[in-house]
């Protein structure tokens, strides 16, 4: 798969989660930089940010200070 753009750049579109999905290549290609209702296509699900990490996830992964990492266990 690549990254289609749902509205295209050139049509106003942004890199922003809401508006960038992930697609076969073939569709792409068929939908260049016109709307998916103009080409015929439909999107499966509604496009969104990934949940944010929460802060200790991110400190079990790297803790900045190895002293804290048996505070940090699960």
């Amino acid at each position: 798969g690549n990254l289609d753009h749902v509205t295209p750049r050139d049509r106003g579109g942004r890199d922003e989660f809401g508006n960038v999905v992930v697609s076969k290549k073939d569709l792409n290609t068929k939908k260049g930089n016109r709307l998916n209702e103009e080409v015929g296509l439909k999107l499966l699900t509604k496009p969104k940010a990934p949940p944010a990490i929460p802060p200790v996830v991110k400190l079990r992964q790297n803790p900045r200070h190895p002293v804290w990492a048996p505070f940090l266990k699960a």
